[in-house]
């Protein structure tokens, strides 16, 4: 009769963890459970980084590639951008990511998501220098490489990321003669509208395309796309980017259109 019901008890504990998620998850599962609640709690604009620690955490303890590396970029983004850390954390993340991006791509040369947070990364750090230094040391040509590269391989990948980081960057950066002659409002066009195209549902895209449009005399246009951005509620998982462009999109529509 015991051996009878330590057998029902052992069968019931096998089926107890089988049935509970807890027991069953990877790393890699645990890394994108705590990456999916990245905003859950969100303090004057930026994210507590408790939940992205802990996804880095797992990312790191992941065999599995190439899903561990497009964790840990697309985390070391994540808390650099978007948590409240000092600059020199900042360029430290973006330089860990950067060069996990480098190694990494030996390794996987056709992985669209790879090619992505290694631009998406170094577009960030050259955000923290002067716009006329990161041109002058070819950090503005390096990022228009890496970005037609990513688009190359995967121009869907993030909802249209690479195509709108490169459009946002012939958009809004300036010609420097002798150093930097190849940002275009034609080239931003086509990149933007693509971008637009492909991801209405992301606010960077509709924002990004409404001011080329603007600045290119299509002001009806523009005006009906913003007035459609500014009803928007942030999407859920997105929070803090949506927020962003949003707002932009409504200072830009005051300082434009409110009559």
């Amino acid at each position: 009769m015991r051996h009878l019901i330590f057998i029902y008890f052992i069968n019931f504990i096998n089926v107890l963890i089988q049935s509970t998620p807890i027991f069953a998850q990877t790393s890699l599962e645990k890394a994108e459970k705590y990456f999916s609640v990245r905003c859950e709690i969100i303090d004057n604009g930026k994210a507590n980084s408790s939940n992205i620690d802990d996804a880095i955490k797992f990312y790191k303890k992941s065999n599995a590639e190439p899903e561990r590396t497009i964790g840990l970029l697309k985390s070391y983004e994540f808390k650099a951008s978007w948590t409240d850390v000092s600059k020199n954390e900042k360029l430290a993340l973006y330089e860990k990511a950067i060069t996990l991006a480098e190694n990494k791509t030996i390794d996987f040369p056709e992985n669209g998501a790879i090619a992505y947070w290694h631009v998406a990364n170094y577009a960030r750090r050259a955000d923290l220098l002067n716009i006329t230094e990161a041109a002058q040391e070819g950090v503005i040509d390096k990022i228009k490489s890496l970005a037609e590269k990513a688009i190359k391989l995967d121009e869907y990948y993030n909802q249209a990321g690479a195509l709108r980081l490169l459009g946002g960057i012939h958009l809004e950066v300036p010609s420097i003669p002798l150093i930097l002659s190849w940002p275009s409002y034609e080239e931003a066009e086509k990149l933007l509208e693509r971008a637009y195209q492909i991801a209405p549902e992301h606010p960077a895209n509709v924002y990004l395309y409404a001011k080329l449009l603007y600045e290119i005399d299509e002001i009806s246009r523009s005006e009906k796309l913003l007035e459609e951005l500014i009803k928007r509620t942030p999407r859920k998982h997105f929070e803090l980017v949506d927020a962003k462009y949003i707002q932009k999109g409504q200072e830009f529509f005051e300082n434009n259109f409110d009559y």
